[in-house]
């Protein structure tokens, strides 16, 4: 009788302390420091880039401008995605893209790929 009193007041802690961090994390607004992405597509699509997602299958791109928060550009730094990097999707079947990048692939989600803007070579210049 006193381990389930115990067990249902240890599983009511653990509720009241998920829907506190939830309400912390939601009132913070810290999920996108950087400035909204929205304000810069127009003259990203001017510049004559598009995300990587809709890079086409095999065609070599260059990675120009990297729009996600600073622990994930640390990530794709580390594993070699820098800006200028010269980069292929080998795999794009509408789920993680696997992309070719300095000898090694990567795979990245979708969402992820929306936000790594790219330069995409024309045929006639391989």
């Amino acid at each position: 009788m006193i381990s389930a009193l115990w067990l249902s007041m240890a599983l009511l802690l653990a509720l009241a302390l998920s829907v506190l961090l939830f309400a912390v994390t939601a009132a913070s607004g810290r999920r996108h420091p950087t400035a909204p992405l929205d304000d810069r597509v127009p003259q990203l699509l001017a510049e004559g880039l598009l995300p990587l997602s809709d890079c086409p299958r095999g065609h070599t791109a260059c990675l120009r401008c990297l729009h996600v928060d600073r622990c994930v550009v640390h990530r794709l730094l580390e594993l070699g995605l820098t800006p200028g990097v010269e980069l292929r999707v080998v795999q794009d079947s509408g789920g993680p893209m696997l992309v070719s990048v300095r000898g090694s692939r990567v795979a990245l989600g979708r969402d992820l790929a929306a936000n790594l803007w790219v330069e995409v070579e024309s045929p006639g210049n391989r």
